[in-house]
Order: structure tokens, then sequence, then C-alpha cells
């Protein structure tokens, strides 16, 4: 209950507000003093036109926004480049590229040391195309077979020889049987007679007769090797010229055969150039080298020769909680900041991941819980920014998503 009792009267004539404080009778019974207290005011027009009234100022209408960890990415994935998996052991020999330099497609970044090993088998392979090409020249000319040509014209020539030589041994053989045979009948018809007059015995006859008989048969024996000579060489001579004709005739199936030989050779030289081209380590698409991690002497270690990526288009990749995703659209604008950035950066969302996961962010504060789960939303920089975040990959980095539509 309150002790005092206030009251306000106005009188619209004087224009004086009358304020009492009136003490409840119950306390001037028992010896306490009553105190009345007024205070009297002037109000009129023209004081209330020149009094200072300050106009109320409505508060700024606070953004709603979602906070998350996130970090400064390439667009696409960071590319190991590394050297042909044939070649396992490789060596560099030149390293063409240094961290932050801007590559082409296709432009060279180093070379190994296999490179003149490579070359030559190349040459080599080359060389075979010409051979392969000469010898179906050949083939469709006929003279594939110079040296089989070669061969059998002396086997024929040989075999003239050998007739000709063959028929004149014989004849001579021949002619001087018949001149022993004459001698030997000539002998016998004078012993003969002087065995029939007793002059001498039956053995001395018989004995020149057997000669005769004896030089007889070898006579025939020569003119049966002449007539076999003359069957026979003649016949060899026929078909030494008839496969002589073989050898010259253009044949389909050698012609062939030297299409054959030159298609194997070429491929020869495909294969060369595919195992050279290795040597070459090339870059497979525009960049930027992030990082070298093989030097000219050295193998080629796991990590490749250097890490490329595109950062023509820089992205943030923030971890929104599972509880906020629902609040992130794409289009919606965002704000990255770090101590470690000179200036703030400004992004758009144009990705929000569908997979819900453990957080890969880890701030160091104790009472963020490292256990949540998180989506994945991907944000573009604005392309003025991707210069300067391209110097800060993998930057962890404080992101706000302002969820608001009328922002």
């Amino acid at each position: 209950m309150d002790i005092f009792r206030k009251t306000v009267n106005f009188d619209p004539k004087s224009k004086k507000l009358t304020l009492a404080f009136i003490v409840p009778v119950g306390l001037a019974a028992i010896g306490v003093p009553a105190y009345i207290f007024a205070t009297t005011s002037s109000f009129n027009g023209q004081s209330k036109k020149q009094s200072n009234v300050t106009p109320t100022v409505a508060p700024k209408p606070v953004i709603p926004t979602v906070a998350a960890l996130g970090r400064i990415q390439t667009k696409d994935k960071i590319i190991n480049l590394s050297g042909p998996s044939a070649l396992q052991t490789a060596r560099l020999d030149q390293v063409l590229v240094k961290e932050g330099d801007n590559v082409r497609r296709g432009q060279l970044i180093a070379v190994l040391d296999n490179v003149n090993q490579l070359q030559t088998t190349l040459e080599k392979a080359k060389t075979g195309v010409r051979v392969a090409q000469s010898q179906l020249i050949q083939a469709q000319a006929g003279t594939t077979k110079q040296g089989e040509l070669a061969a059998q014209l002396a086997r024929i020539a040989n075999l003239q020889a050998q007739y000709q030589g063959e028929i004149n041994i014989q004849k001579s053989k021949i002619a001087g049987l018949e001149a022993q045979l004459r001698n030997a009948e000539t002998e016998y018809g004078r012993f003969r007679s002087l065995y029939e007059q007793g002059a001498i015995s039956a053995s001395t006859k018989d004995t020149k007769l057997l000669a005769v008989e004896t030089l007889q048969a070898q006579l025939k024996e020569a003119k049966s090797s002449l007539n076999q000579s003359l069957s026979s060489f003649p016949k060899q001579i026929q078909e030494a010229k008839a496969s002589l004709a073989q050898l010259k005739e253009v044949r389909p199936v050698d012609v062939q055969v030297a299409q054959s030989q030159l298609e194997t050779a070429k491929a020869t030289v495909s294969e060369a150039q595919a195992n050279l081209a290795l040597a070459y380590v090339r870059s497979p698409m525009n960049g930027t080298i992030l990082k070298v991690n093989t030097f000219a002497g050295e193998t080629i270690s796991e990590k490749g020769i250097v890490e490329l990526a595109q950062t023509q288009q820089m992205y943030v990749v923030a971890e929104i909680y599972e509880t906020d995703v629902s609040k992130i659209k794409v289009g919606q604008k965002a704000e990255i900041s770090s101590k470690a950035l000179p200036t703030g950066l400004t992004g758009t969302v144009e990705h929000i991941g569908v997979e819900i996961g453990k957080r890969n962010v880890v701030n160091n504060d104790p009472s963020i819980n490292i256990d949540s789960r998180v989506a994945e939303v991907k944000i573009r920089l604005d392309p003025n920014q991707a210069k300067e975040a391209a110097n800060f990959i993998n930057l962890q980095v404080d992101v706000k998503i302002k969820t608001s539509n009328n922002i």
C-alpha cells in the first residue's frame, strides 16, 4: 500500500498545473505532519513551438545471417601432375616452370632424362618404314627376290654347262671305246686265225675274245649314259627356267606381305612417337603452378612433379550446420573474412551439398562441437577477388551468408 497519494489538478483559466502529495489521514492522526507540494508550469503555444524535441530514430533492421567456418579453394580439384605411369622410376632432366607461373593447356612443364634414348628409337623405327616402303615397291615391280633370281639364273647356267660337259665327255668316251673295240676285234681275228692253224692255244684266243666283249659292254654303257644325259639335263634346265619365271612373276601374295611389313613398321613408328611424347610432361589445362615437388635430377615422387589448379575463378567451401542448411538458398550473398586476408571477400552461393557429414574445418574454440554434422556449401567469389584469393588456397575463413531475400 502506498504511503502517499498524489493528485494532479489543471486550471484551464490560469493555465497552471498543480501536483500535490497528500498524506493519508491515518498518518496525520498519529502525529506525522502533512505536506502539500505543488509545482506550476506555464504552457503556451509559442513556447511549445520553440521547445527542442528529439525526433525518434527507427532502429536499423537486423539482417538475418548464417555463420560458418570455411576454406578457400580453387574451382576444380588441385592436380598433382606426374610423369607417365609406365616409367615408375623416371628422372627429370628439366623443369621449365616455377611456383606462381600461369600455364596454358599443352604447355611444356618438364622433360624426362630418357628423351635422347626415345628419340634414337624413333629414328630407328622411321628407318624401318623406309626399308619396308622399298620392299613394297620391289614387290609391286616383281623384283622382290633379287637374290633368288640371281641364284636361279646361276643354277640354269650351271645345268647348261654340266649338260654340255657331260655330252662331250660321254661322246669322247664312246669314241675311245669304239677305237679300242675295233683294235680288239682286229686282234681277235688274227688270233683266231692262228688258233685255227694250230699256232696258239685256245686260251690265248679266248683272252682276246674276252677283251672284245668287255669293250663292247663298256661302249654300250657309255652310249646309255649319253642317252640318259641327253634326256635328264634338258628336263632339269627346263624346270629351272620355269622356277625363274615364277620368281619374276608379280604375285599378289608377295605384295600383300610387303604391305603388311610396311604397316608393321609404321605402327612401330607410332609407338616410338607415343613413348617419346611421354618424355615431355605437358599441362592438361589452363591454370597456375601452386607448388613444384620435383626438380631436375630427382626421381618423380608420389607427390608428382607440380601441383596445378585453375585459379581464374575461386570459391569458398563453407560447412553449414545441418540445422541451418534449410535457410541457405542458391544466389544468397556471403561475406568472407579472416585475419590473414588484407580485405574481406564477397561471393554468391552457387551450390548446396546434399550430403551431411562430419566437419573438416575445425576452429580452436573448445566450445565448438567438432562432431557436428554439416553440409558443404560452395560459394563463388566475385571475379575481381579471384587473384587475391588465389594467394590463400586452403585458408580457413569465417563465412556469413545473408539469408534474407530482400538483401
